[in-house]
């Protein structure tokens, strides 16, 4: 298991925080492309591509510098931070696929 003391624990909230609150609030946009109709969901679709791709751009270059940190500060690969950042860029790529799907229904 990865040690979680390499990097502080007010470091760890600040970089767990940030992609937490970013997918939460990216999922909240992209499931509401599911839920709405007619004129919204016209709308909605103008610009859901394109927040998708810069959410999921924004996650990936946070995440990144976040893996190469804790590795530069001697964590591995199952250290908190490299696990929570690969997933948070699954789950952003996931609900960006999501997206895409939703707008050609």
């Amino acid at each position: 298991m990865g040690d979680s003391r390499v990097v502080g624990p007010v470091m760890q909230f600040s970089l767990l925080i940030v992609p937490l609150v970013m997918n939460g609030f990216f999922m909240v946009y992209s499931l509401t492309g599911w839920i709405i109709s007619g004129r919204d969901k016209l709308n909605w679709s103008l610009e859901a591509e394109t927040v998708g791709v810069w959410v999921l751009s924004g996650l990936f270059i946070f995440c990144v510098p976040v893996v190469a940190y804790t590795y530069w500060r001697g964590g591995n690969r199952w250290h908190p931070l490299v696990v929570s950042s690969v997933g948070h860029i699954i789950v952003a790529l996931l609900l960006t696929l999501s997206i895409f799907i939703t707008v050609r229904l």
